[in-house]
């Protein structure tokens, strides 16, 4: 059985790989632009690195998820948020690529539409997911006094 920081650690040196090569991606993309530039292309390793690197980095080292089992209801969640980035990652890579041709596409926002609502239903998910895991780890010996509070025998 895999905890979940035991896999958050996994995930957080995916995320860290996958900016590092959008960020070589960027610089010789733009090197190759003929001198054109474009801040979506430049900024997309910021994707990958604010909204899958540092959280899981955070979620790997936290004492909370020691106890928590990966299963379907979080990594159901956890990959909907991590398709989310993908989306968000890749609509900005495709935008830069649209700015430096030199022309514009009204298509383009479908992909920020479609991540952010994969971000946020994947959060809703995941964070559902691990409050009843949490839930169904804590100690079932532990009997409650009169006011709901714990007391020990």
């Amino acid at each position: 059985m895999y905890t979940c920081d035991r896999e958050f650690r996994k995930h957080w040196i995916i995320f860290l790989a996958v900016s590092v090569f959008v960020a070589i991606f960027g610089v010789i993309y733009e090197w190759y632009g003929h001198g054109i530039y474009s801040m979506s292309m430049i900024l997309a390793f910021l994707y990958p690195f604010f909204l899958g690197f540092v959280p899981t980095l955070a979620l790997s080292f936290s004492e909370l998820m020691t106890d928590i089992p990966y299963e379907k209801g979080i990594r159901a969640g956890c990959n909907l948020f991590y398709s989310g980035v993908a989306t968000l990652t890749v609509g900005s890579i495709a935008m830069g690529v649209v700015e430096i041709y030199g022309t514009t596409n009204r298509f383009m926002k479908v992909y920020t539409i479609a991540g952010i609502v994969m971000l946020f239903i994947g959060m809703c998910v995941a964070c559902a997911a691990f409050l009843i895991q949490a839930k169904t780890n804590e100690d079932p010996d532990e009997e409650e006094g009169e006011d709901g509070i714990p007391f020990e025998s």
